[in-house]
């Protein structure tokens, strides 16, 4: 399958989605490496346009009582803001890395819109499903992130040709 070509160059994108990116900048003083003790200490990667960081200091933001109250849980492993994707520790980093990934891509998409945007689909699923939980598990832009990390899950070829074939065989 043929990756789609881009309209623009990859510069545009990160010019278009960096208002956003820059909301980023409030994180970044947690994500230190120095003076902070080695097991608190940040990685940082840049991959495919994105600013990766791993912190545990970043944890208290994202299992803070903003995050757990919108997933009804205990918060978030990762989460994106413009081309700047956080995370607790490397493994919730590579577990996201695809979920994120498709945040980012909608963001170069939407632009300095896509929080607005965001929030906007967020209550009307809310809304829609009567329960605030809904605002992250029903959001349009969640749905979209978990169905691309779907895709990339093992054997998910196997199981998609297995169900196309199960269903050749009931319309006959």
């Amino acid at each position: 399958m043929s990756k789609k070509r881009p309209l623009f160059p990859a510069w545009v994108y990160v010019l278009w989605a960096l208002p956003v990116s820059l909301c980023a900048v409030f994180l970044l003083p947690l994500a230190l490496r120095w003076p902070l003790p080695k097991h608190l200490r940040a990685r940082w990667a840049i991959s495919e346009r994105t600013l990766e960081v791993t912190s545990p200091a970043l944890e208290w933001f994202l299992r803070g009582p903003w995050f757990r109250t919108l997933t009804g849980g205990a918060g978030f492993a990762a989460a994106t803001i413009g081309h700047v994707i956080v995370a607790r520790n490397e493994h919730c980093m590579r577990g996201c890395r695809v979920h994120e990934r498709v945040h980012v891509g909608q963001c170069e998409r939407w632009g300095i819109l896509f929080p607005l945007a965001y929030v906007a689909a967020g209550l009307w699923a809310a809304l829609r499903h009567r329960r605030w939980s809904g605002y992250y598990w029903d959001n349009v832009f969640e749905v979209e992130a978990r169905h691309a990390e779907s895709l990339c899950e093992p054997n998910a070829e196997s199981r998609k040709d297995a169900s196309n074939h199960q269903e050749a065989n009931t319309s006959m």
